[in-house]
């Protein structure tokens, strides 16, 4: 694949292309109003990246194009992303607002820590986080008057780049204003690390990295129902576990729909977000998730009857939500 596989194309090229080379229809939004969307409101790559939730012809005339797939289905599914998008960023925030009152919590429970001790072990064991990722904290106008009291920071020009950088010499942090200067990746390092210390750990490393995986997608503006195709993902056991029981689901759905990367995210999210987030902030966020889950998602379910991946991804989270919730 090369420059030339790959030309650049108006927006009106790219609406012949779906309708020529893939078999897009355009019964619910007519060309030109397609033609604005791509350029006005969307852009191609990701209005398109929805098709690979549709099947395509594998022989005839037709062969390689896609199956009853509507502009107005890509259209439609590219604005439920964006919501869906939106209310799991809060979700996140909220799970990592509560994994960090409950750290601080049980560390200022512990009779064996004074809240420091902590702090230098985990720096102790990842110094890249102390030599990196903390030191640019002191160049941010929202953490950088914490980072100046509780670190000891050296002016130093970088040999190699020329550039003046921050160099901790020194830490004399505690847990409860560490957890505001760390990312979310390296909290949950700090999470692990002091239950993995004291032999209980409430949320498994590899859970919240799912959950931050889709965060960060989300954050950076990904299409995550881009593909919802059953793949290889396994899920954490904790996480398949809590799935099988529900009784809804059969244990066949359940494998084939948590096999999807994205599912699995999603499902291990709400698993997180149920077990950590206080019942006050839960009630209404969830009454939030539920109402767009049972409201606009469904605007106009008659795009995606005959869609077996997606009706049936729908359904499979709605039965989880309503288990869990």
């Amino acid at each position: 694949m090369n420059r030339i596989d790959k030309p650049k194309l108006t927006s009106g090229q790219l609406v012949s292309k779906l309708k020529n080379d893939k078999g897009v229809t355009f019964r619910y939004e007519n060309e030109q109003s397609a033609e604005e969307f791509l350029h006005d409101r969307n852009n191609y790559m990701r209005t398109a990246s929805y098709r690979k939730n549709y099947v395509k012809y594998t022989k005839g005339l037709s062969e390689g194009k896609y199956i009853n797939l509507d502009f107005g289905y890509l259209k439609e599914l590219s604005i439920l992303d964006m919501h869906l998008r939106d209310i799991i960023v809060r979700m996140c925030i909220d799970i990592e607002h509560d994994l960090k009152v409950k750290l601080v919590n049980d560390v200022e429970s512990d009779a064996t820590e004074n809240g420091y001790d902590i702090v230098d072990q985990f720096l102790n064991k990842y110094s890249y986080i102390r030599d990196n990722k903390l030191a640019a904290t002191a160049s941010s106008p929202y953490t950088y008057g914490l980072a100046f009291k509780y670190f000891v920071i050296n002016k130093v020009k970088n040999k190699k780049t020329g550039k003046i950088e921050n160099v901790i010499q020194t830490v004399d942090c505690p847990v409860w204003v560490i957890v505001e200067l760390l990312t979310f990746g390296d909290f949950m390092r700090l999470y692990d690390f002091y239950y993995n210390v004291k032999g209980n750990v409430p949320v498994s490393y590899k859970v919240l990295n799912l959950v931050r995986n889709l965060r960060n997608g989300c954050a950076h503006n990904n299409c995550i129902l881009a593909d919802l195709t059953p793949h290889s993902s396994v899920p954490p056991v904790e996480v398949a576990t809590a799935v099988s029981k529900i009784s809804t689901i059969k244990n066949n759905q359940r494998k084939k729909k948590m096999s999807s990367r994205v599912v699995m995210e999603f499902v291990s999210m709400l698993y997180v977000y149920n077990s950590v987030v206080s019942e006050k902030v839960k009630y209404h966020r969830i009454q939030e998730l539920k109402l767009f889950w049972n409201g606009r998602m469904i605007e106009k379910k008659a795009f995606f009857k005959t869609n077996d991946l997606l009706v049936g991804t729908y359904e499979f989270i709605k039965k989880v939500i309503e288990a869990w919730f």
